[in-house]
């Protein structure tokens, strides 16, 4: 019984860990003061913004053009346009969108400065677009990114400026990146401004809430990312997320500007994800607390860039994270091995003198595996009876995210339980531990050696769970419960974020995390029996089943289905 509720608490506890981790923060009101960054207050220019789609060449995109115009000089800076034509392919998809204006519209990007105390040093860029898709207000996209950066440059004093700072406000983001691609231009096609960028932040939006994660940033970070570990309070960042988004066909108007070689950092918030060009993006529907988080990351790195002596220069990648949204640990990659040293010696000390035989290591390298692929192939087998076997519309699959999600934990559950069924007669705590530590610490050491950006995700939970087992003779089964708690918390967060990613296509990729969680779970499992186990693996795979045939019979209302449609989606 002890055992059963040390297990719970300790789930339990992992699990209200990781959701405070997730979550926004709390909105700063109006009349919070000058120098912070409000999203009350920055929900003023989200109003007006997004009271309606503006797609480019609009009505009303050239109503929010000239709005935008006004809030910035009223904010002290200069301001002028820049026209950019549209190529042929945005041009045939305004025409799809049913503009009047598709043959004559221009992407109409809003540049506007204002100097700092050195006009010749490299300057500081804050972009974000405030055109829209057609039939969505797009409160979050960008509407959101636009807002964050008028009240982060109200937020920072011209007097405090050592160099200029840039707003670049783009225009047909949603028709191929239009603007950004004409202000980036190599040479003398582009805008002449774009030559004295010294850094580049960029803040977009693919949903309507959640914590806004710094997801991509420009060439050679390392000092960068030194000067933003330094002043980004309650910071969502890891070096992982950066180099699959490399690897991801996706882009951002801060495309162009990585294209150039330019510095700089791009953030997004990506919950709500049925929001993402939905009609039903409103400034009601936005989530004020992600707007919070959006624009106070961005604010704080802003103002580090604008006062520092001198702008970070190029230096080698490091590797970095978020400690469950607390601060920023970053290192050269070479660390990383230094850690998974730190973990072996810890896992030599938990097992030294303690009686193990070879085939409960490998016992214990066959469960990992085994969780692994039951997990891997039950969350497969979910995913095709929840409408991915079909051509299902994108936005349909993200609209059921939280479904999905539901989804894989039930049947990761069940595959836990399947796993402790077949366990059989050589479950034993040192030997069983001791091949679940090898068989990850050769994943670590794996993806250290492939993917060194990659490494904390597995590593640092691998040094907690070595150092929860080695402390165990002495502090008894609280050591790995606390590993446990941590371990969880910082892994499940990001497979939280892996799933709203790229969950809706391919959810077995949690997988990988499974092995992990079961080495931190192994000290505190308690025994079962294999029909129990199995029982209950049944019922939880019964239920994910219902869960997934809901979401493959879900229908979209009218509205949306009518935009799907006129979108070719």
């Amino acid at each position: 019984m002890t055992k059963w509720l040390t297990l719970v608490v300790t789930i339990v506890a992992a699990t209200l860990l990781g959701i405070w981790a997730v979550r926004p923060p709390a909105p700063r009101p109006a009349s919070a003061p000058a120098d912070v960054f409000s999203a009350d207050r920055a929900m003023a220019d989200v109003r007006v913004i997004a009271r309606a789609p503006h797609p480019t060449g609009s009505a009303e995109n050239a109503a929010v053009h000239a709005y935008l115009v006004r809030r910035l000089t009223a904010l002290g800076f200069s301001v002028r346009t820049v026209d950019a034509p549209l190529p042929p392919k945005s041009r045939a998809r305004l025409r799809e969108w049913g503009s009047p204006v598709a043959d004559t519209a221009m992407a109409r990007t809003i540049v506007a400065l204002r100097p700092g105390s050195d006009p010749v040093s490299p300057l500081v860029a804050v972009m974000a677009h405030y055109d829209s898709v057609w039939g969505s207000p797009g409160a979050a996209d960008d509407a959101a990114g636009v807002a964050a950066a008028l009240e982060l440059a109200r937020a920072i004093p011209q007097a405090s400026q050592r160099r200029d700072l840039a707003l670049i406000l783009t225009d047909a983001e949603e028709l191929g990146l239009v603007g950004a691609r004409a202000f980036f231009a190599d040479g003398t096609a582009g805008d002449p401004l774009a030559a004295r960028v010294g850094v580049l932040v960029n803040l977009e939006t693919r949903g309507g809430g959640g914590r806004a994660s710094m997801f991509e940033t420009g060439p050679g970070n390392g000092a960068l990312m030194r000067l933003f570990a330094a002043n980004v309070a309650d910071p969502a960042a890891n070096s992982l997320a950066v180099k699959i988004y490399e690897l991801l066909p996706n882009s951002t108007d801060f495309t162009p500007a990585k294209l150039r070689g330019i510095p700089g950092v791009n953030f997004a918030f990506i919950g709500d994800a049925g929001l993402y060009h939905s009609p039903l993006a409103t400034p009601d529907a936005l989530d004020r607390r992600a707007l919070q988080h959006l624009g106070a990351q961005g604010l704080d790195i802003t103002r580090a860039l604008l006062t520092a002596p001198a702008l970070p220069e190029r230096a080698p990648d490091t590797v970095f994270s978020d400690v469950l949204g607390t601060v920023i640990i970053a290192y050269p990659a070479w660390v990383g091995w230094l850690v998974l040293v730190a973990a072996a010696g810890f896992a030599f000390v938990a097992i030294r003198g303690r009686g193990w035989r070879w085939r409960e290591i490998v016992a214990g390298v066959a469960d990992g595996v085994a969780f692994a692929l039951a997990t891997a192939v039950l969350a497969y087998g979910a995913n095709m009876l929840s409408g991915a076997d079909r051509k299902s519309n994108y936005y349909d699959r993200l609209a059921a995210l939280p479904r999905l999600e539901w989804q894989v934990l039930l049947l990761m559950t069940a595959a836990l339980a399947l796993t402790i069924a077949m366990a059989g007669r050589w479950r034993a705590l040192h030997g069983n531990w001791l091949g679940l530590f090898g068989l990850n610490l050769v994943l670590a050491v794996a993806v250290q050696a492939l993917l060194p950006a990659g490494a904390p995700v597995l590593a640092w939970p691998l040094l907690v769970a070595a150092l929860g087992m080695a402390l165990l003779p002495r502090l008894g089964v609280v050591a790995p419960a606390l590993a446990a708690v941590f371990g969880i918390a910082f892994a499940g967060n990001l497979a939280h974020f892996v799933m709203l990613g790229i969950g809706p296509g391919m959810p077995s990729v949690v997988a990988v995390f499974t092995p992990l969680l079961l080495l931190l779970l192994w000290p505190l499992l308690p025994p079962v029996p294999r029909r129990t186990a199995l029982l209950a693996a049944l019922v939880l795979i019964a239920v994910a089943a219902g869960l997934a045939l809901w979401v493959r019979t879900d229908v979209l209302a009218p509205s949306v289905a009518v935009y799907s449609l006129k979108n070719g989606y």
